[in-house]
């Protein structure tokens, strides 16, 4: 399944959004319109065996949709309450970044209100000069984990998402620290659904892209990562507890617009892409004004 949030921003509804044909346009499953009480994708919709009421929902014969086309989509799950990100967990990432690749993995928290969806405009403010797209393949947990083991802890991804790591890399060098560079208002964008994780066979073998204006920058596959999912999910829950909802995003490969020479840094009117195998495109257009 592809899990959707659609709507305005702030009172985006639940949706499944089901795949265009040969016969048929892409169109999404009012949620709301066929269970009631599934008001959003929050807390208490993981806590409530949310994803099996959906397949049973799929397999009625009167589906109430709507077409896609012209919807906005929001992030693909309610705010969560956190988002863990991983700094420099691919080795040529790292080696752009300062050269030094880590033994254990280097966590960071992003500012949950920072998200927004694909298709929203990524605002930069106008003193914000050097701001780069990170490409991240991100998971959302499905249940209350703690203390993890290694072999088990795939277990409690939901699903897998596009996470566009925006940084402003001035905000994060003069500060010495990487949450306020990371954490500005739409620095966050996620989508465009959530990708149930029963599809998704192998996370580590996955195809990622960012492009720029058409023009690629990073282009990799998720087996280069330093740290694997189970060992990054099994660290964490040693240390807290992760619940429903939580966003983990897995860090960002080489070829960031920053690294580059000269650099390629965001500027206004440009469209950005993410991309990951198996899930999608996440496209935002860049805007720069106060706001």
């Amino acid at each position: 399944m592809k899990l959707v949030r659609y709507g305005e921003p702030g009172r985006e509804c639940p949706g499944i959004w089901l795949d265009a044909t040969d016969s048929a346009p892409a169109r999404i499953v009012d949620v709301r319109a066929m269970v009631f009480d599934i008001e959003d994708y929050n807390t208490r919709f993981w806590n409530t065996f949310g994803l099996a009421r959906l397949r049973g929902l799929l397999r009625e014969s009167a589906l109430k949709t709507f077409p896609a086309e012209g919807i906005r989509l929001g992030p693909p799950i309610a705010r969560p309450s956190q988002v863990i990100c991983l700094g420099k967990n691919y080795r040529d990432h790292a080696e752009e970044f300062d050269a030094e690749v880590p033994n254990l993995p280097i966590y960071f928290s992003k500012n949950p209100n920072s998200l927004c969806g694909t298709g929203d405009i990524l605002f930069l403010h106008p003193d914000a000069h050097r701001v780069d797209a990170e490409v991240e393949l991100a998971v959302v947990i499905a249940r209350r984990a703690r203390n993890l083991d290694e072999n088990n802890a795939l277990s409690v991804i939901a699903g897998y998402t596009i996470l566009n790591d925006v940084t402003n890399r001035d905000l994060q060098q003069a500060r010495g620290q990487w949450f306020m560079g990371k954490s500005a208002d739409y620095f966050g964008p996620l989508g465009p659904w959530l990708v149930t994780a029963d599809e998704i066979e192998n996370p580590h073998g996955l195809d990622i892209f960012q492009r720029v204006n058409g023009e690629t920058l990073q282009q990799a596959n998720t087996s280069q990562m330093i740290f694997r999912l189970e060992q990054v999910l099994a660290d964490l829950s040693q240390v807290m507890t992760l619940q429903p909802g939580d966003v983990v995003s897995t860090g960002t490969p080489g070829g960031i617009g920053s690294a580059r020479k000269p650099p390629q840094m965001l500027h206004d009117g440009d469209v950005v892409e993410c991309e990951v195998e198996g899930i999608g495109i996440l496209r935002n257009l860049v805007n720069v004004q106060y706001i």
